[in-house]
């Protein structure tokens, strides 16, 4: 099932938030009106949004509350972007140039900041303190996760365990807030509220992972941005963290050579034949299958309804994909 297919079930809920969303860049200054211009035209496939409307539509109607919150995750999910890019120093955002190769790496970092600023002061008007703690709380996670996967930037040494935990707050956490905060705003249960947490949170682990690993085998037309970027900024992801761990003391010795050296032409190829030789690519398709099945596991007990198919198609989607 693609994208269009999945999320077919809140595509007028979607057209709303698409209204609602841009309504939160509107302002008088010039830099913002452009930057949010190039940022609406490149955007992705609204996963993030989409997920929080179909949690909120197994259990009714999503409303206002459920669009606002779908604009706030998606203006905290469009930040992290505009961060990462200038951290890693990155042309390309969805094919189309990046918005620090436009303008600067100064003027970057403020518009992501703008964004996050616009994003607290939509989370204020939630009537729900509950609802605001688990989103301001997913926000101090998503920086967490940062920080984290800078200290272990060109670490060939980073565990699994600290992988996953950085992955679990760099990524999961946005999917498992929003996904948490959709349900609770229909069915008004916490318990249902957690399963969809925990859906959230799996899904997010099974979506970093294939992006991961598409790092090693995607295509560069169809992902959008050239492969080999996060070995080439220091960060060492799943399936190689695995192939180090099962390689021959002289090869691990010689990839960690290249890690920690000049990167050359030759760099890459030789980091993508070791972690195939070594079992990376498998092991981490199926961590992500694991988690996968985790996440639909966690909506057995949910009634029947077309935005539940969706919710289990992406899981499956989150791990077939090919950008």
């Amino acid at each position: 099932m693609d994208v269009k297919s999945i999320i077919a079930p809140v595509e007028d809920d979607l057209a709303a938030f698409e209204i609602d969303f841009k309504a939160t860049f509107e302002s008088k200054i010039d830099i913002i009106d452009q930057i949010a211009d190039h940022l609406i035209k490149t955007k992705g496939k609204r996963l993030r949004p989409a997920l929080v409307l179909l949690a909120a539509s197994t259990h009714g109607k999503p409303g206002g509350d459920a669009i606002r919150v779908a604009a706030i995750i998606e203006l905290i999910h469009t930040a992290t972007l505009v961060h990462d890019d200038v951290v890693d120093e990155a042309a390309l955002r969805r094919g189309s140039p990046s918005l620090n190769s436009i303008w600067d790496n100064h003027v970057s970092v403020l518009m992501g900041d703008y964004l996050l600023s616009r994003a607290l002061c939509l989370i204020v008007l939630m009537e729900s303190r509950d609802m605001m703690s688990t989103i301001s709380k997913c926000t101090e996670r998503l920086s967490k996760g940062e920080l984290l996967q800078a200290t272990h930037g060109f670490d060939p040494g980073i565990s699994e365990e600290q992988y996953f935990n950085i992955i679990s707050d760099k990524t999961a956490s946005l999917m498992a807030s929003g996904c948490e905060v959709g349900a609770y705003l229909t069915s008004g249960s916490a318990d249902i509220a957690e399963s969809f947490r925990k859906y959230g949170e799996f899904l997010g682990k099974a979506f970093q992972i294939t992006d991961d690993v598409l790092d090693y085998v995607g295509d560069e037309e169809t992902i959008g941005k050239p492969t080999g970027n996060d070995a080439q900024a220091g960060t060492v992801t799943l399936p190689l963290i695995r192939a180090l761990e099962k390689a021959s003391p002289s090869e691990n010795a010689q990839i960690r050579g290249l890690l920690n050296g000049e990167w050359s032409d030759d760099s890459w190829p030789t980091i993508v034949d070791f972690t195939h030789k070594n079992g990376g690519i498998e092991y981490a398709r199926f961590r992500a299958l694991e988690y996968s099945a985790a996440a639909k596991a966690e909506l057995v007990g949910i009634q029947e309804s077309p935005a539940k198919e969706s919710l289990l198609a992406m899981a499956d989607y989150a791990v077939n994909r090919e950008k």
